[in-house]
């Protein structure tokens, strides 16, 4: 376990501060931040499942303690409200930026899956997926029964999950969707 933990933090640790830095302006409280997280997540490591990626857990947590800190640090320094608002804003929307980022990363590598499955279940994904048909629709497309096709929308869920799952992307996908 402390093995593991410690490759996380030496895979994670610069990143984390970088990402930090980009909200705080301040390497020092940075790096506090990141320290940090990675403490809590050391105290808590009873509660967290290790076998899935923590990546987006740690991006997170860096996030949410990055506000803090500048809400703190608001409070003592009684900045004027149109600085704080507008610092807030622009984290906000470079964490949009991230989000955004991940979700077209993640949907390039759907899509490249998708150019893997067999013909016939790649075509009924498209057109359920992207041309928004419905089965009955598709099904006379096609000219298969709707049963045929939700096998295989099906099928292509199933394969596309175990894809990113191997790639350590379902978690990336489910914390987009979760906080979206």
């Amino acid at each position: 376990m402390y093995n593991a933990f410690e490759n996380l933090f030496l895979e994670y640790f610069e990143p984390l501060v970088t990402y930090a830095y980009r909200y705080l302006n301040d390497w020092q409280i940075a790096e506090d931040i990141v320290q940090d997280t990675f403490l809590s997540l050391w105290t808590n490591k009873e509660q967290v499942d290790f076998s899935i990626s923590v990546k987006p857990y740690l991006y997170r947590a860096v996030y949410n303690k990055s506000i803090n800190h500048i809400q703190q640090a608001y409070n003592q320094r009684r900045v004027s409200s149109e600085d704080t608002d507008s610092l807030i804003n622009r984290i906000i929307m470079e964490f949009n930026q991230y989000d955004t980022l991940l979700a077209k990363e993640v949907d390039m590598k759907i899509d490249r899956f998708v150019e893997t499955l067999p013909p016939q279940c790649k075509n009924v994904f498209i057109l359920s997926r992207k041309k928004h048909l419905k089965n009955k629709e598709i099904a006379e497309t096609l000219g298969i029964s709707e049963k045929a096709v939700e096998k295989h929308i099906s099928k292509a869920l199933l394969e596309i999950r175990q894809h990113l799952r191997k790639l350590d992307l379902l978690i990336l996908l489910m914390a987009y969707f979760l906080h979206k």
